[in-house]
């Protein structure tokens, strides 16, 4: 060998040496960035805390259902809503709202109406839904038409109030999710992690009509009982089963279903224990650090990609639901806690138990 290809071949070793350095430290480094699914659950509990603070802050009508309707915005892998389509998504569910309020008043005085009308439009939100439509705005709109008219008959001086304080939940739910997309972007997750799975296609209208169908006979008579006996200490019920009903195709697997149940039953049971300690430290600062806590711990379950990943979100809506609705009443909160999680316990089983019947009785058709 040369001298002169000696003196190329000698630097080639410690070459070597340095591209094996630097790939292990490029390994260790990786191993303490966060992947997508560190970052996703992160948004997902600061979003919540943020709105818990927000609404226990400021305490409007209703606020407590910021953090469980923020959910759906931040359990999203996509932007959230972009500046011209959340001012439309708010001004729908403003002029909504002031609909609601006009039902109240002029409709449901008069059952011969206003069953009939309001069938007719859970029916067509469903239906909406199942067709390809926003879920969020399906959820919101069902909750101003049926919650808004319902408070208008049982107590009619608040029913503005009800009306403005779910017009404040969607522009707080949407600011913060805006706010939490922009501290922790989208653009950190790049290739992390595989694509998000792509939409499922919207059903066909045969079996979007079925699917519609059946949410309402669901929903309406729970509806038509509060109307008629003039229910005033469960809203909240009408409240969880509305949300339960958005989403049917979550409740279709039996074998779900089941663990959809005991996913709720077990929100129930920490929301218990997060009460019991809330008692113990009355601190808000202490409110926010177990509601992150909480938030840090089922999000390992939602993002974990298993399909069950959504019923324990659904665990953590119950939590925030229960301790909300507690915290922010004027009553015993002390028994209420329990009045809450019998009421939200019952909801679940109702909703499972009747769309398990409705699909025995009425089941799909393939092809």
């Amino acid at each position: 060998m040369s001298a002169s290809q000696t003196a190329l071949a000698r630097p080639e070793i410690p070459s070597r040496r340095w591209g094996s350095s630097r790939r292990s430290w490029g390994l260790s480094r990786r191993s303490w960035l966060w992947t997508q699914r560190d970052i996703r659950i992160a948004r997902y509990a600061l979003g919540a805390t943020l709105g818990m603070a927000v609404a226990m802050g400021f305490g409007w009508e209703l606020s407590y259902l910021v953090p469980v309707l923020s959910l759906s915005f931040l359990a999203a892998p996509d932007k959230p809503l972009s500046f011209k389509a959340g001012l439309g998504f708010i001004a729908i569910v403003g002029v909504s709202c002031y609909l609601a309020v006009f039902v109240g008043s002029h409709l449901i005085p008069y059952s011969a109406v206003y069953v009939p009308f309001i069938g007719i439009v859970l029916f067509r939100l469903f239906y909406f839904g199942q067709r390809g439509g926003s879920f969020l705005m399906v959820l919101w709109l069902l909750l101003a038409l049926t919650i808004i008219p319902l408070v208008r008959l049982l107590q009619p001086s608040i029913a503005i109030f009800v009306a403005q304080g779910l017009f404040y939940n969607v522009v707080v739910t949407i600011v913060i999710a805006w706010i939490m997309f922009a501290l922790i972007p989208v653009r950190w997750e790049t290739g992390q992690a595989a694509a998000a799975k792509p939409k499922p296609p919207p059903a066909t209208p045969d079996e979007a009509f079925r699917t519609a169908a059946l949410s309402t006979a669901v929903v309406l008579p729970l509806l038509l009982l509060f109307y008629f006996f003039e229910l005033t200490g469960a809203i909240v019920m009408l409240v969880f089963v509305s949300i339960l009903a958005s989403n049917p195709n979550m409740l279709a697997n039996v074998k779900v279903a089941k663990v959809f149940v005991a996913a709720n039953v077990l929100g129930g049971l920490i929301s218990i224990v997060f009460f019991e300690l809330l008692v113990m430290v009355p601190i808000f600062v202490f409110l926010l650090l177990l509601t992150l806590l909480v938030g840090l711990v089922l999000g390992t379950q939602v993002f974990s990609g298993k399909p069950t990943g959504a019923i324990f979100g659904t665990a953590f809506s119950t939590t925030l639901l229960i301790i909300g609705s507690v915290t922010t009443s004027d009553g015993d909160a002390s028994s209420m806690v329990y009045t809450r999680v019998a009421q939200i316990t019952f909801a679940v089983v109702y909703v499972v138990v009747s769309f398990g019947l409705l699909n025995r009785l009425f089941p799909r058709h393939d092809g």
